[in-house]
């Protein structure tokens, strides 16, 4: 079946009408269970505590409560505590205003011109303006000032007022008010593009010490001047300059709630056993919550969360049955395996509901997730598919399904992926039943070694982790002894074709082969033959190697009922001549038909049955159709249709492998002098011819397939036919 078309199902060929309502049934059945069971169970773990009496804060208690449940609640009282700290702890925020700044200095830098240019009236102009009074005449001692003396004390003026506003004049209100709230300390943000900086309230200048910070200022800087002349540079700034730097506090409240954003609830863990009021203590409002808390833990119907839980399962299941169906290996399996997974869905979950429900009481010593029997159905779906990635998609539904259930934690979805694919995984497709011993071993010590380390993560105590250890151990352990009970159940009722089931097929010793080896010798060899090339090409690709080896073994079975038609079996008179063409090819055509019917009374499973029905796909049968054209008169036509299979070509790389086997052995025979060129010619055109009749379109081989194919078939056909030592019978 080619890669594509195993994405479109077609319901209406695989499914019957009984099989679809089953399929449907099953499907919303598993997504109800999935809801409701562990609702259910969710009621029955938790627990309600009654006191004598009841108490206030304050008082002694009477008894000793502990808790009947493992549970954690967000604190809200300590919540909202740690948030008011959190929001105290950001300082007032107060930033430099760049527009008052430069509206102060572009005031006094027009005023300095006009001074120096000796224009008093534009100078009063300004100070009226920006309604600054002039009480200590700062004009007409400036206008006094000599020229060059002027030029000076103007350059130190600005000089001066740029210092200052730099520094951030501060408003007295704005911090006194600061500092009755208990902040001594705030954050500066002085507009230079750096972060705002901690800087404590004292020393910082407000329009109140502007003159004395001036002068102080003016003194250490400039020495070298009269007091005159620092006393009008301290009077011209401090009459040009006030207050620039302003609390923000639109930053100031967005930071506090940012804050209180960040920072965490307070969660307080409960053990199943804990006390949380001892006798004679006395009672808190702390203990009091923690008992309201328990008491209302009693779930209630949440439709919503129940809905959502419903949407999420039905994901899981769509997405798991839509890659389930797509990784199918043969789609007339579909409907059975479908319906044994849903059904095995269904099972697993009602186990587990009971599984949980009878170790209700025992959950303060271990994980739940460490006996749910999450693994057996994956491990079983590997060995009746032969396909891990049927186990795979299996695990990944039931830890989906897992995570609803109240006792799973946040590691049990990753936990049960990891113990259920790495067993999948080391499931060998041995031929002997042994093997499950040693599967058995290797999941064990993953799962232990899993276990423990998402216990480590989930903070369980080194008790609970040993534990949870050893059940998980023991769930590994009764798994597989359960898959090694039921698998042969499974195989007789529903004649699945696994591994062990088709190596026990593979022995010829068995009375349908026996007797094809006593009535056609020839067939049985041949058989036997393409049986060995069949099974290292299937190999070698990675094909179902027992499958194809099995499905060689007994594609000609149909020949055991007239051998002296074939001609393998021939010792010299051919029976075909005393009989016409059409019906040569008729007897040719029905050992594909008498062996189909053989392999239903003797219950082979369907996938070998196909493999001899499709092993001659609908070619022609060459020979007998050219003799019939040449037997034809001129105006007599031969029918193809008469001189064709009856089959399907081949729809699986198994059947393909088989069809390819057959022809290869019978026409190497034909062969003088075999080698390896020739053979290499003979199966490329065997290939060829085969693809040009369109009798491997659907088989999902790929020219790499074949070319893999090719080589396997030589090596075989090498080795069948090598060359031997000759010796002289005398010298012997």
């Amino acid at each position: 079946m080619k890669i594509k078309d195993r994405l479109y199902l077609d319901v209406e060929k695989y499914f019957s009408k009984a099989q679809k309502i089953a399929f449907i049934f099953l499907a919303i059945l598993s997504v109800l269970l999935g809801v409701l069971l562990p609702f259910f169970y969710s009621k029955l773990d938790s627990g309600n505590i009654k006191l004598s009496r009841e108490y206030v804060a304050g008082e002694l208690s009477d008894e000793t409560v502990v808790s009947p449940i493992s549970f954690s609640f967000v604190d809200e009282v300590e919540t909202k505590r740690a948030k008011e700290n959190a929001e105290k702890a950001v300082f007032p925020y107060y930033s430099l205003s760049l527009s008052k700044t430069l509206e102060m200095r572009n005031i006094l830098t027009d005023y300095l011109k006009a001074v120096i240019t000796g224009n008093e009236s534009v100078a009063r102009y300004y100070l009226s303006d920006a309604g600054y009074n002039d009480t200590l005449n700062v004009t007409s001692r400036l206008l006094s000032l000599s020229a060059e003396n002027l030029l000076v004390i103007s350059r130190l003026i600005e000089e001066n007022q740029s210092q200052i506003l730099l520094s951030g004049v501060f408003s007295a209100q704005e911090l006194n008010t600061s500092n009755a709230e208990g902040y001594y300390t705030i954050l500066f943000d002085n507009a230079s593009g750096a972060s705002a900086k901690r800087i404590s309230t004292n020393g910082l200048i407000t329009e109140a010490t502007l003159f004395k910070s001036i002068m102080d200022q003016a003194y250490s800087s400039y020495s070298n001047l009269t007091y005159e002349d620092i006393k009008l540079i301290s009077d011209a700034v401090d009459l040009f300059t006030y207050t620039n730097v302003f609390y923000d506090e639109y930053k100031t409240n967005n930071m506090r709630q940012e804050a209180s954003l960040n920072t965490p609830s307070s969660i307080i863990y409960i053990e199943k056993g804990d006390e949380i009021i001892r006798r004679d203590e006395v009672i808190t409002e702390r203990m009091l919550r923690i008992v309201d808390i328990i008491n209302n833990q009693a779930p209630s119907v949440d439709m919503v969360n129940m809905l959502v839980q419903a949407v999420f399962l039905i994901t899981v299941l769509a997405f798991g049955i839509y890659f389930f169906v797509y990784f199918m290996p043969y789609h007339f399996r579909t409907p059975l395996y479908s319906l044994l997974f849903l059904s095995g869905l269904v099972l697993t979950e009602i186990l587990t509901f009971l599984w949980l429900v009878l170790s209700i009481d025992n959950y303060q010593s271990y994980s739940p997730s460490s006996i749910m029997p999450y693994l057996y159905l994956p491990v079983m779906f590997t060995c009746i598919t032969n396909r891990r990635r049927i186990g795979f998609i299996t695990g990944f539904v039931l830890s989906g399904f897992a995570v609803i259930y109240q006792s799973s934690d946040k590691y049990t979805f990753f936990n049960l992926i990891v113990i259920i694919e790495a067993s999948v995984m080391f499931i060998r497709f041995g031929t002997n039943r042994i093997d499950i011993i040693y599967e058995a071993f290797y999941s064990s010590i993953v799962a232990a070694l899993t276990t423990g380390l998402f216990s480590l993560f989930a903070g369980y105590s080194y008790q609970i982790l040993v534990n949870n250890m050893i059940l998980v151990v023991l769930n590994v352990v009764v798994t597989y002894i359960a898959v090694s009970i039921t698998l042969p159940l499974l195989e007789k009722i529903f004649n699945l074709p696994t591994i062990f089931r088709l190596h026990e097929l593979s022995y010829t010793d068995t009375p349908t082969l026996n007797r094809l080896a006593h009535v056609a010798q020839g067939t049985f060899n041949h058989v036997r033959n393409v049986s060995d090339m069949s099974y290292q090409a299937a190999k070698a690709i990675g094909a179902n190697a027992e499958l194809t080896r099995v499905g060689a073994l007994y594609h000609d079975i149909g020949k055991s009922e007239h051998p002296e038609y074939f001609i393998e079996n021939q010792s010299g008179k051919n029976a075909h001549d005393q009989i016409t063409t059409s019906l040569s090819a008729a007897i040719i055509k029905s050992h594909v038909r008498l062996g189909v019917e053989k392999a239903k009374e003797i219950g082979l499973p369907q996938e070998v049955i196909n493999i001899i029905s499709e092993h001659h796909g609908n070619d022609i049968i060459t020979y007998f159709y050219n003799e019939a054209k040449k037997e034809a008169s001129g105006n007599m036509s031969v029918s193809e249709e008469d001189y064709r299979y009856n089959g399907e070509p081949p729809q699986s790389p198994e059947s393909a492998i088989v069809m390819l086997a057959d022809c290869t052995e019978a026409a190497s025979r034909t062969l003088k002098n075999p080698n390896t060129n020739k053979y290499d010619r003979l199966i490329s055109n065997i290939i060829i011819s085969k693809i040009n009749h369109n009798q491997l379109s659907q088989s999902s081989l790929t020219l790499t397939d074949l070319d893999i194919i090719k080589d396997t078939f030589i090596l075989s056909l090498v080795g069948r036919d090598h060359q031997r030592i000759e010796y002289d019978n005398k010298e012997n």
